[in-house]
């Protein structure tokens, strides 16, 4: 995200908050991302770790081969 975005995903004036848009998943997505970056995003800051791709789903994604 920071190397797309040039920003942190998550940003909070306090620890409880920070956490609570962690839990939600909730950041911004810059409007000059693809899709494909937006997707490849999604899927690595999923709130859910066994949801998130492994290595070989995050080298085979449509971003990276593209």
């Amino acid at each position: 995200y920071a190397a797309l975005s040039g920003r942190a995903p998550f940003e909070a004036p306090n620890r409880p908050e920070l956490y609570r848009l962690i839990r939600g998943a909730r950041y911004p997505l810059p409007p000059q991302l693809s899709p494909p970056a937006r997707a490849l995003i999604a899927h690595m800051l999923h709130p859910d770790p066994a949801a998130r791709p492994g290595p070989a789903a995050l080298l085979s994604h449509p971003f990276l081969t593209q």
